[in-house]
């Protein structure tokens, strides 16, 4: 079973004094339904590149929630995420802010973007088979004047903004929507997710 590093929200409660890390529980199930190891990642350990290699994932999903730059443990363990697949091209699955991380990783920039928070809306491009509608959950995409070097859009929504990119010699690809947040969760996820992380469906 290939192991599948994913990283998770980081939710501050400062009533008790803890930061904790959190993931949606559909994501596990998700993965191990398609004979995948879900292993979430701890957002507070030290050296966040020595701890990915010694995990050494076959995958990696960078998760949705939050924006980068909210939380400075989560966003150096996703650059050391970033940093480990480049030099051993393992494949990256990134979720809405996955896109953004991958996005700024490559030089990219954010765009605070409107209508696009808890809704549905239709995305097309070479990603998707003509048109389908996807779940929204972001205030902020990635100028598609601007989206990082190396990174070609797939996928983009009526009004023009980016949710889909793919890496031009990396095995890394993003998207927008959140395939986990759909019951049942699309078919067309479900194949873009065992095709790119090597599932089973």
């Amino acid at each position: 079973m290939k192991k599948v590093t994913i990283c998770q929200r980081v939710d501050d409660f400062s009533q008790r004094g803890e930061s904790r890390d959190a993931l949606d529980v559909r994501w596990g199930r998700l993965l191990w339904d398609m004979h995948l190891l879900p292993l979430p990642m701890c957002s507070a350990v030290k050296d966040p590149f020595a701890y990915v290699q010694e995990i050494a994932p076959d995958g990696i999903i960078l998760t949705g929630g939050g924006n980068p730059g909210e939380h400075p443990g989560r966003d150096s363990l996703e650059k050391s995420l970033l940093d480990y697949a480049a030099t051993t091209r393992v494949p990256v699955l990134g979720i809405c802010r996955g896109l953004q991380v991958i996005s700024l990783y490559q030089g990219g920039q954010d765009v605070q973007v409107q209508g696009h928070v808890a809704c549905r809306h239709a995305v097309s491009g070479e990603l998707i088979s003509g048109s389908r509608e996807v779940n929204s959950y972001h205030n902020y995409s990635v100028s598609a004047e601007t989206p990082g070097d190396d990174l070609k859009i797939l996928a983009r929504a009526e009004d023009g903004t980016v949710e889909a990119l793919e890496h031009a010699s990396f095995p890394w690809l993003a998207i927008m929507w959140h395939p986990e947040r759909d019951d049942p969760p699309h078919a067309n996820d479900l194949k873009l997710i065992a095709e790119h992380l090597g599932g089973w469906i």
